[in-house]
This record gives structure tokens, sequence and C-alpha cells, in this order.
């Protein structure tokens, strides 16, 4: 993005000032109930007649301007704060303008942030992200999923306020959930068959056709691929590393150990004629790399 989307921020006011008269309309509909009807019904039928007509009622810029600068403290106070309220996904998606409030902060997920405080947060969800694959996902990349969730959760607790943490930590969350639909945005523009092999099909039930013009034949074919599709173990996987306190002294050998505990059965599925010793250094490699995101916290 260029700029500010000029139409969402019009949305956004004409949203806010239509909910402001609906509540000032009903409340001065209360107000005229409540006033004692002369012979002639003169002032309740006036106040009735001008709440009726809403045909001079418009909520472009100059009509919300207006508007707003007829409001009560507490209305005002509602629409000034709309204002500049950045979603969390500003925190990873760098290239959304981000412009400070009336009180010179950013505010981020109704939170607000000093220049600085914003930069700290961008680098670590940035940061920690771009350790992670986008593209088509392993059980090691929802493994790492969760180790980052953890470390991005941890630094934001120890460096941030505890509302700024929030935030952070649901700007992670948001991000590991875009790389999973971005997943599913690939395969539904690719052309895809259920692996039916009776093992490795439990854990890879996904097989795509790589096109001609890359396989090394000549032809199209479908080729297995290390996509994760077991959502009730990617869920186990996940579930056991969120219990691990990475911060402890055998952060390490306890993931070490679930990992290895977790994925042995499915790389035995997915390489049945390897030795088991090449399918321990497979999992040795993926044990690694989480390892190695788990330290981030630490630098």
């Amino acid at each position: 993005m260029n700029g500010i989307n000029i139409k969402s921020l019009d949305r956004q006011v004409k949203d806010i000032s239509q909910d402001i008269y609906a509540a000032k309309q009903q409340r001065d509909e209360m107000m005229a109930k409540s006033v004692p009807e002369n012979k002639d019904g003169g002032l309740q039928k006036a106040i009735h007649e001008k709440l009726s007509d809403r045909s001079n009622v418009a909520f472009g810029d100059t009509a919300a301007t207006l508007s707003i600068s007829a409001l009560g403290a507490e209305e005002l106070e509602k629409v000034r704060d709309s204002w500049n309220n950045h979603p969390v996904s500003s925190l990873y998606r760098t290239e959304i303008p981000i412009n400070k409030n009336a009180e010179g902060a950013y505010k981020i997920g109704g939170v607000s942030f000093t220049e600085e405080e914003l930069g700290a947060a961008r680098k670590l969800v940035t940061g920690v992200g771009n350790q992670l694959k986008a593209g088509y996902l392993s059980y090691r990349d929802y493994a790492k999923m969760e180790v980052a969730q953890k470390v991005v959760e941890n630094t934001a607790a120890a460096g941030f306020s505890e509302d700024q943490a929030k935030v952070i930590g649901k700007a992670m969350r948001d991000y590991n959930n875009d790389l999973v639909e971005r997943q599913s945005e690939m395969l539904s523009g690719r052309t895809t068959r259920v692996n039916d092999d009776p093992e490795s099909g439990r854990y890879f039930g996904v097989e795509v056709l790589v096109p001609e013009n890359v396989t090394q034949s000549g032809s199209a074919r479908y080729a297995s691929t290390d996509i994760a599709t077991d959502s009730e173990l990617i869920k186990t996987l996940r579930d056991s590393i969120r219990a691990v306190d990475i911060t402890g002294k055998n952060a390490a050998s306890e993931l070490k150990t679930l990992y290895q505990d977790i994925m042995k059965p499915v790389y035995a599925a997915q390489y049945p004629f390897q030795r088991e010793s090449a399918i321990n250094d497979a999992m040795d490699k993926d044990i690694k790399e989480l390892i190695a995101l788990m330290d981030i916290e630490k630098c």
C-alpha cells in the first residue's frame, strides 16, 4: 500500500456517526416523551417531526465533521479513539502506513505505542516471523510456529506493558494463521489428488501435480510432498510444544524428546526404506531448527 485507504476511513466515520446518530435519536425520543404536551402538542410535534425527518442526514466527510463537532464529551471520545487505530497486522505488515493519534502515540489494536516501542514490536514479530516458512507446511513448520509464538510472547511480556504484550502476541498468532491460510490458497490453485498409500497417506494425504516443464522425466506427474495433513497430529504436536517452558534449563532436551516421540512414526511412514539412523538424522535436523528458533529469545 502506498497511502492511507481513504474509503476505509470514510466508512469508519460513517459507521461511527450512524451509531452515534441512533443513540442520540433514542435519547431524544425518550426526552420528547417526557415533555408535557400543551394543548396544541407543539413541542412534542416539532421534536417528533425533526426526529422522523432523516432525508437531510448524510454521512460524508463534511456531515461527519459537523456531526462530530456537535457531540458530547463521551461521544467525542468514542470517535476520537477510533481514529488512527491500526490492526495488529501492522506489526508484521510493515508496508501499512501507521499514523500517530492526537496524543502523538501509535495505536495498534487499541493499545498505544511510542515510536520506539512500535519499532521494537515490529522488529520482534517480523524477526521471528521471517524464520518461518511461507508455503507448503510440514509438521516441522507447525512445530516452529508454536516455538515462535512462545518466543514472541515471552519476549513481549519481559519488555512491554501487559496490554502491549497481548497485542504483540495476537499479531504473532495472526501471522501464523495467515501462513496456514496462504497454504490453503496455494493448494486451491493447484491440481491435487488424495495420497491413498495406507502408511504415508495417513500423515501426508495430499499429492500435487508437478508440471511437465519442471519434472526430470519431461511429463507431468503427481508427487507426494511433506505437506502435513493429519490435523489431530498437528494439534498434538503444537499443544505439546506449548506446554514446554522454553526458558527452562532443560527446555532443549524436553523439546527433543517430545518431538522424537511424536514424529518417529511419521518419518517411518514417509521413508519406509530408510535405516533408522537416517530417520533419526532427519528428526535431529528438525530439532536443531526448533532449538535455534528458541534461542532467538536469548539474543
